[in-house]
């Protein structure tokens, strides 16, 4: 927290003025005139517009955030290397917030909070820089700051609270609820967040020409390909809208049992959850599960339908028709610390099958069967956590992560490949229909207690396969892409929270 307490500054520079005042020897019964205090006021202004303070006499100010910075050493089966970025997952965030009491009841507050890009984790790749055969990404190259919430709230501890502004969205970490929360690239989202732009390297190949690379990245082809992150289902940190959520319910505490979370805002974005925690006995217990939908043109996993047009800044209207839903457990042994957690989700986009008709140039109404709208993952982690010594908590995790994708959507648009690129087995332009990949994992944390820190290494290994399909009518129509190399991480860091 900057600054201090504007009650004190004022009685130090009082303290300060008397000194000078009663430190000089010459001074005379004159000296204490009227204009005295008037000086020393006009002082104690001076000192306490230069100070940055703790928030007015109503409302209290607070700072917090967190910095997170890894080294990731990296294979993808021919070339390996090793990086220092930003984790993604987590990210570096500064935040301000505060509240003010209005009543026993009422309170009412806000939050500001910021992300601080610098080299991230999901914009490397094998090229370093981030970039494509043809494209160089800018955004790794890029340190910036970026909004991620800006809201006021009302808040009654008997009804609920109510925001207004960009907030998380009421969905927001339902697919993966987990007691133990290991730091790190651990769970649902995690290996996406490492490998998100690395290139897919065909099998048996070196270098980093066109024969050898493709123009697909991980994100593109294994993952949610867009979004918030590499497995988005809501909105995340960039819904603006109103958000209620209730208190706690027929739970044993005023912090346990259920509570529902809604959402509504942007481009008729709602959303609704359902969340759960308790201790029954020995066990600890938390759920939830989350309904979303959304028609505006940000969500760039979600086709435009037969437009069939990329969303840029200067894009008006928008057929985007998407629906999510999604949910997670985790069940821990308090007395042992052993704990199991797992979740998924999926996304349905209604609009895909006059997305993938478009791009294969058919005429508006005639239908070509093997579109899949739906893109779904699931993922389970098991672990332990004990204190083994005196820093605090450890953390051993193990995990599998799973992504299931239809149609291959990228900023609203049907992805093709061209018949010249490293993956394309059928040697004519191709749509992308669907991929399957897998993650292993496993990891291990340690909290520092004293430091407000958690130190963390791990390693993830994925394979995949994708599917292509022939963009026109004419010679084979489906294939399985040539093989793709493996991908491993060894990766270790520390998030430390102030």
């Amino acid at each position: 927290m900057y600054g201090g307490n504007m009650k004190s500054t004022s009685i130090i520079a009082l303290m300060a003025s008397a000194g000078v005042i009663l430190g000089s020897a010459t001074a005379s019964a004159a000296d204490l005139g009227g204009n005295c205090c008037a000086d020393l006021e006009e002082r104690v202004a001076e000192l306490e517009a230069t100070t940055a303070r703790k928030g007015n006499r109503k409302v209290s100010l607070q700072i917090s955030g967190q910095v997170s910075e890894a080294i990731m050493w990296w294979n993808d089966g021919a070339e390996s290397n090793t990086y220092v970025v930003e984790n993604y997952l987590l990210k570096n965030r500064l935040a301000f917030s505060g509240n003010a009491k209005i009543n026993s009841d009422w309170s009412a507050g806000f939050r500001l909070e910021i992300g601080i890009r610098a080299y991230r984790s999901s914009s490397v790749n094998q090229l370093a820089l981030g970039a494509s055969q043809t494209t160089t990404i800018t955004a790794f190259n890029t340190q910036s700051v970026a909004l991620r919430q800006a809201n006021w709230w009302i808040q009654s501890n008997t009804y609920g609270r109510i925001s207004v502004g960009r907030d998380t969205d009421a969905v927001n970490g339902i697919s993966s609820i987990n007691l133990a929360n290991p730091d790190g690239f651990s769970g649902l989202t995690g290996p996406g967040y490492a490998n998100n732009s690395f290139l897919l390297r065909r099998s048996g190949t070196t270098g980093s020409g066109t024969n050898a690379l493709s123009s697909l990245t991980w994100g593109d082809a294994a993952n949610f390909r867009n979004g918030d992150g590499p497995s988005s289902m809501g909105y995340s940190e960039t819904s603006s809208g109103i958000k209620y959520t209730s208190p706690f319910f027929l739970g044993q505490s005023k912090s346990s049992g259920f509570r529902i979370d809604t959402t509504w805002g942007m481009d008729d974005m709602w959303a609704v959850g359902l969340r759960y925690a308790e201790t029954l006995g020995g066990f600890r217990v938390a759920a939830g599960v989350g309904y979303s939908q959304w028609n505006g043109p940000d969500r760039g996993m979600c086709s435009q339908g037969a437009n069939n047009v990329a969303i840029t800044a200067t894009t008006t209207t928008s057929t985007v028709d998407c629906t999510s839903i999604q949910a997670s457990a985790s069940l821990m042994h308090v007395p042992t610390g052993l704990y199991i957690t797992g979740g998924g989700g999926q996304i349905n986009d209604k609009n895909s099958q006059a997305a993938y008709d478009a791009a294969s140039g058919l005429a508006f109404g005639t239908r070509r069967p093997g579109d899949d709208g739906k893109s779904g993952t699931w993922y389970v982690q098991a672990g332990w956590q004990a204190k083994l010594n005196t820093l605090g908590n450890t953390t051993f995790w193990g995990q599998m992560v799973q992504y299931d994708t239809g149609l291959g959507v990228k900023n609203s648009v049907v992805q093709t490949l061209a018949g010249t690129d490293a993956l394309n087995s059928l040697n004519v332009t191709a749509l992308i229909s669907g991929s399957q990949t897998r993650y292993w994992g496993a990891g291990v944390s340690q909290e520092i207690s004293a430091a407000a820190m958690i130190l963390y290494a791990g390693f993830h290994t994925g394979s995949t396969e994708v599917m292509l399909r022939n963009a026109s009518t004419a010679g084979a129509q489906t294939a399985k892409a040539r093989p793709i190399d493996d991908w491993q991480t060894f990766y270790t860091g520390a998030t430390i929270r102030f």
